[in-house]
């Protein structure tokens, strides 16, 4: 029996690992960085959630029977964004986000938000994400949350 001695192939092995290695490198990192936008729009939809929550349950009779001011939209929406947005922010950068509350107006009164129980709450949360290895971007995450005011 003959056996044919087989030469090293090291050169080929490295070729192979210049043109593997930073495929699944890059690959890595695009999976870790689109995790991360997932879970920064995760968080701007938990903030619209928990900011449309807080607005259903304080509307006007909720202020009322607790003896505070009615007060006017600017004030519930500051109210809403002071005690259920602001506070839940984990991760995001406080300067690139925006939030939006909105109410119907009252029926034969344009202009005048209608805050009592059974009209609808919605809450508009928006962020601008820049992706970590600023390849491409900002991204724009936005998430809308509607509730009836309950309260």
């Amino acid at each position: 029996m003959r056996f044919r001695l087989r030469r090293a192939r090291s050169a080929a092995s490295t070729v192979e690992a210049a043109i593997i290695l930073p495929v699944v490198f890059f690959l890595m990192f695009g999976l870790v960085i689109g995790a991360m936008g997932v879970f920064r729009y995760q968080e701007v939809a938990t903030l619209a959630r928990l900011g449309a929550r807080y607005g259903s349950t304080h509307g006007h009779q909720y202020r009322k029977d607790a003896g505070e001011p009615i007060g006017t939209s600017a004030d519930w929406t500051s109210d809403i964004y002071n005690n259920a947005i602001a506070p839940n922010v984990v991760s995001l950068d406080p300067s690139l986000m925006s939030y939006q509350v909105s109410w119907p107006d009252v029926i034969n009164q344009p202009g005048k938000p209608d805050n009592w129980p059974g009209s609808q709450l919605t809450v508009t949360v928006s962020y601008q994400w820049f992706p970590e290895l600023y390849l491409v971007g900002p991204f724009n995450l936005t998430s809308t949350s509607s509730m009836p005011i309950t309260n």
